[in-house]
């Protein structure tokens, strides 16, 4: 008789039948245990929140929460399970007496099958005592289907009594950001796969920093799921995510409380940013109720000639806002005093406006802010924190402000390309050794730029350095590379990006394919130039080429910008004396040509024994 493996559907369907009648029996009996993992907020490093798990019994097979619902989807005990499990989470929440909010897992399923989901939801909050404001409703984003229209109902619903929308695993089905964009929530939650090695991988960092790029801009909190390690921690607190779970700072237990110690964690990857916000722009100006009447909002104008938006707010939450000119506009119109003055000022006000989350950069919210159509600079708009009015920005004040920040940057970049200088390139490359952060750097380098400058002088040379500035910046991630300008025909990039060989190698391809444009069509044709060598001596030099050397960050040695630049520069020696472009990358105690093929052992060129 064949011997059923342990993982072999088969034996899992009969398990689960058999399981069906101690399902019966733990529900009864009330079995069901609930856990409680915490999520703290970076910013306060404190716990803000715990998320709800359930567990069957820890001597039986349905302690595992997919054998336990799936056993409860085969009974058909889906339904009645989900709600035992959310009445436990309010009772043994409510009596912990512990602060913050509770997010409670709900698949779409039980929405589908419940018509009265919200209602259910509510009473079971009522009846334990937990306020709706306190709860977040998670949507398990693998398992949603396509009724989009009664999702957005019921999350209305359970929106208006005062609970909170979050997707959860963002990014582990397939129809994530569909849900995101068609419901709106105030919480995202990222699987914890795009979380796990953050540190040591930039698909998965870029891919994070994009969904908190996404939230800020549709006014969402992002949380990051599955946070095991300090450097994780580190690398999430530096992309700004807004909130953090996982084992490192505990895991989940019957009381939802946290070691202060875990926190520690926290408060050592915590760091002040260095970039300005739009917080910075916010002035607070008293908001109006949106039962205040018309005449009431035109004399606040009136009383205050420089005042020229206010806030419509409820709850905390901005409803719009009413601007002087357009208010005073309708009012001047025959018989419109009459007819809108005893009204509420929603019938006169803009809605929707625009929001602004406090977080943003300033080039970020430059963008919304001119996505608008026709841009006037004296026009102010709405700015947020948390979802809540923070106070009123004025785009004459963020254009302003964005144009300090260029032009200081602009003081310590190169002249000519714009490129940041060796200040720039050495506090970006330290910074990333301080926060252990692995990275290979490359020196980008013209072959015989000076007779090329002797030939068709400095102008047209500076024209080839723009053009390698442009291959540069066009080529290499924006987000997680560092391009700079050492200074001349060098140029330093400090690179993060998974695909950092082939970006370098794409370089010298275009590179190689477009240097005959500042060539003469004779020497372009003859594929050389001639001019005067070092010694005085005329010679023939072929077309420019590049020479790179870069260097792996984890080798010895590499402990700060400057032993990076001693040790940078054996290496291009090396890649000097190779013939035309060249690419030799310096890792351990090794050197590498990576122009021609893959790195391997093969590759090596020699050991660092008499280099330089």
């Amino acid at each position: 008789m064949l011997e059923l493996r342990s993982d072999s559907p088969t034996l899992r369907l009969r398990r689960l039948d058999a399981a069906v009648h101690e399902l019966t029996e733990l529900m009864r009996a009330g079995r069901i245990s609930t856990l409680f993992q915490p999520i703290v907020d970076p910013r306060s490093r404190a716990v803000c929140g715990f998320e709800a798990l359930t567990r069957g019994p820890s001597d039986s097979w349905l302690h595992s929460p997919q054998n336990l619902f799936d056993a409860a989807r085969r009974a058909g005990l889906k339904l009645e399970l989900d709600f035992l499990c959310i009445q436990n989470a309010f009772r043994r929440f409510v009596g912990s007496r512990t602060p913050g909010k509770l997010f409670v897992n709900v698949s779409p399923d039980t929405i589908y099958e419940a018509p009265d989901f919200a209602a259910r939801f509510l009473a079971l909050a009522a009846a334990a005592g937990m306020a709706p404001e306190r709860c977040v409703i998670e949507l398990t984003e693998e398992s949603l289907l396509e009724d989009y229209a009664r999702l957005r109902a019921t999350s209305q619903r359970l929106r208006e009594a005062g609970c909170a929308i979050a997707i959860d695993d963002l990014g582990a089905g397939s129809s994530g950001l569909r849900t995101w964009s068609e419901l709106r929530p105030d919480y995202v939650k990222i699987d914890c796969y795009f979380v796990s090695g953050i540190d040591a991988d930039p698909t998965k960092l870029e891919f994070v920093r994009s969904m908190l790029d996404m939230g800020r801009a549709m006014g969402c909190r992002v949380i990051a799921e599955g946070v095991e390690t300090e450097r994780e921690c580190r690398e999430l607190v530096e992309l700004g995510m807004d909130r953090l779970q996982g084992h490192l700072f505990g895991r989940p237990a019957a009381t939802p409380t946290v070691a202060l110690q875990q926190l520690e964690t926290l408060e050592r990857a915590c760091v002040e940013p260095t970039t300005v916000s739009v917080e910075h722009l916010a002035v607070y100006v008293p908001p109006v109720g949106p039962e205040l009447r018309v005449q009431d909002v035109a004399e606040l104008f009136r009383s205050d000639p420089e005042l020229l938006t206010i806030p419509i707010v409820r709850d905390g939450r901005a409803l719009g806002v009413v601007r002087r000119d357009q208010l005073f506009s309708v009012l001047a119109k025959p018989l419109h005093p009459e007819v809108y003055n005893k009204k509420p000022v929603t019938s006169v006000m803009e809605s929707p406006t625009l929001l602004v989350d406090a977080r943003l950069r300033l080039e970020q919210a430059s963008r919304l802010v001119t996505q608008k159509g026709r841009l006037r600079v004296t026009e102010e708009f709405v700015i947020t924190k948390e979802g809540l009015y923070l106070g009123i920005g004025r785009t004459i004040d963020l254009l302003r402000l964005l144009t300090e920040q260029q032009l200081q940057a602009a003081k310590h970049s190169n002249p000519l390309t714009l490129l940041p200088g060796n200040a720039a390139i050495r506090g970006a490359i330290d910074r990333l050794i301080e926060h252990r952060k692995r990275f290979v750097v490359a020196w980008f380098d013209l072959d015989a730029f000076k007779p090329y400058n002797d030939v068709y002088g400095f102008a047209q040379g500076d024209q080839v350095i723009l053009h390698l500035a442009g291959l540069l910046k066009s080529i290499f991630s924006a987000r997680l590379d560092f391009v700079g300008h050492v200074g001349g025909d060098d140029f330093l990039v400090v690179m993060r990006s998974v695909d950092w060989r082939e970006r370098v190698l794409r370089v010298i391809e275009r590179f190689n394919a477009t240097v005959s444009n500042f060539y003469s069509p004779e020497h372009a044709s003859a594929g050389c130039i001639v001019a005067a060598d070092r010694d005085g001596r005329a010679r023939r030099f072929p077309l420019l080429t590049l020479s790179v050397a870069a260097l792996d960050s984890e080798t010895f040695g590499a402990q700060s910008a400057d032993a990076i630049a001693e040790m940078l520069t054996q290496v291009k020696q090396v890649a000097k004396r190779q013939p035309g472009n060249s690419f030799v990358l310096r890792s351990d105690e090794r050197l590498y040509d990576l122009l021609t093929r893959p790195q391997s052992r093969s590759d090596e060129l020699l050991t660092l024994q008499g280099v330089g």
